[in-house]
């Protein structure tokens, strides 16, 4: 009797939940510049894809009003690629964003496994609807607690 007492004490532990998040995501605000003061913008009807190499293309945001968004970093790649659409223009090659990165794996914990660290190196797009960028902050890691933003991109 003892030894099954023993044997359910022990074979009974607890399940540890993860309330980490294990993706890092890229926080990007909108911006405005009018005399050299810098400005919060909201854009209206934004449309942003992800692309991914052979992977298909993914829709992030659809038609929305936004001064700032979230893009998921490409953990595979030293490069994240997005278009933007802005008020339904159809023309989307000068709207293409491509991020450039380099990316190390950390323990968030024993429950939480794995995510990444990435270091934003620059930030690249052809003339269009952004006109410049400011890069804040180029540490982005899983916690968005701790970070507001990480680029601003003028428009």
């Amino acid at each position: 009797m003892f030894l099954l007492l023993s044997l359910l004490a022990f074979s009974c532990t607890s399940q540890d939940i993860c309330f980490e998040d294990s993706v890092s995501e890229l926080v990007a605000s909108f911006k405005t510049e009018t005399n050299d003061i810098v400005s919060d913008t909201t854009i209206s009807g934004v449309t942003v894809y992800g692309i991914r190499e052979d992977q298909p293309i993914y829709l992030l945001y659809d038609s929305i009003d936004v001064s700032e968004i979230i893009l998921p970093l490409d953990p595979h790649h030293n490069y994240s690629n997005f278009v933007f659409q802005v008020n339904n223009e159809a023309d989307t090659l000068n709207l293409t964003l491509k991020l450039t990165h380099s990316s190390e794996v950390y323990l968030i914990s024993y429950t939480c496994g794995f995510g990444n660290l990435f270091t934003l190196n620059d930030i690249q797009y052809e003339e269009g609807v952004i006109v410049k960028d400011t890069i804040i902050n180029p540490l982005i890691n899983t916690s968005l607690e701790e970070v507001d933003e990480h680029i601003w991109l003028y428009f």
